[in-house]
């Protein structure tokens, strides 16, 4: 695996490796990293993750398990969220997860599409 030299905000570095896939092997990429999904926590953090993605990415953050109620895959609810308008809408009543725009702002999607890995570290 071949990862892009990562990118700080705050206390918290983010690594892509530029592959597109589904939200599981995501998911499963980063823990065997080390990391999580990349989840901004602020605007200063999903601007990072925006820079970096330049490309829909996604967020680790899904309503799998309460259909409605977005939480971060380490657990607990949101407390920023940054939804395109009209979103989320659970299109299909098929979409749990999450993917950063390239504008910045949040559509909840399938979790099998496939967008951008990118993991986060706490630095």
């Amino acid at each position: 695996q071949t990862f892009s030299l990562g990118k700080k905000s705050g206390k918290k570095l983010y690594v892509t490796n530029r592959e597109k896939m589904p939200f599981s092997s995501v998911k499963a990429l980063c823990t065997a990293l080390g990391a999580t999904v990349a989840t901004p926590k602020n605007a200063e953090e999903n601007k990072a993750i925006q820079d970096m993605a330049s490309d829909t990415a996604f967020l680790g953050i899904t309503d799998e398990v309460t259909e409605g109620q977005f939480m971060y895959v380490t657990g607990g609810r949101l407390g920023y969220s940054n939804w395109k308008k009209n979103e989320p809408n659970n299109y299909g009543s098929g979409e749990d997860c999450v993917s950063l725009l390239p504008d910045g702002l949040w559509n909840d999607i399938s979790c099998s599409s496939s967008f951008l890995a990118i993991c986060e570290f706490p630095a």
